[in-house]
């Protein structure tokens, strides 16, 4: 499977992520605007797109967006995801926890969430969700969301979060570039 672009945390439908994650938008209307006309600025309609997860938190509308953006979708499931049956009736063709590929000569894991001690953009070490957080394997890069932070990369791990993207998906070629400067 080829992968196009790797996507991950809008909170389509949270109002609160904006203060939250420092977000330079007035209001959840404006955001959700402007994140669909950047993702398919980026991603035609035949790409597939990597999401890490936390897509939604107003499921009912949801779906009206997901109609809008371009492309195959594969899903990480976040925190913030449902079941993957429900996420996987929004059009992401496959729904996993966790993933494995080959990148810049690496094996890398793709999750939502990085590895346990991990700084969270609002400040200190996010330690929820311990029981899904990946296991560190020597050698492999982890590809990840849920920070909200705007570095691309810390040591071995490459956010693909909105906020460290300028609001849209990350290409390919750009992960790529990141994974092989690890």
């Amino acid at each position: 499977m080829l992968i196009d672009h790797f996507y991950s945390d809008p909170h389509y439908g949270h109002q609160n992520i904006i203060k939250h994650a420092f977000r330079p938008f007035t209001s959840m209307e404006q955001m959700t605007l402007e994140f669909i006309q950047r993702y398919n600025a980026k991603v035609g309609k035949d790409q597939t797109v990597l999401w890490c997860g936390d897509c939604s938190f107003r499921l009912n509308e949801f779906a009206d967006i997901m109609t809008q953006l371009n492309g195959h979708k594969i899903l990480i499931r976040g925190n913030h995801d449902k079941s993957a049956q429900v996420m996987a009736s929004f059009g992401f063709s496959l729904v996993l926890d966790e993933a494995t590929l080959q990148m810049g000569g690496r094996t890398c894991t793709v999750s939502h969430f990085p590895y346990a001690g991990s700084e969270h953009a609002r400040g200190g070490v996010d330690n929820r969700h311990l029981d899904r957080r990946p296991t560190r394997r020597k050698g492999e890069v982890l590809i990840h969301g849920h920070t909200h932070s705007k570095t691309k990369r810390h040591n071995n791990m490459i956010h693909v979060g909105v906020d460290a993207w300028d609001f849209a998906p990350a290409s390919f070629a750009e992960v790529e570039e990141l994974v092989r400067s690890v």
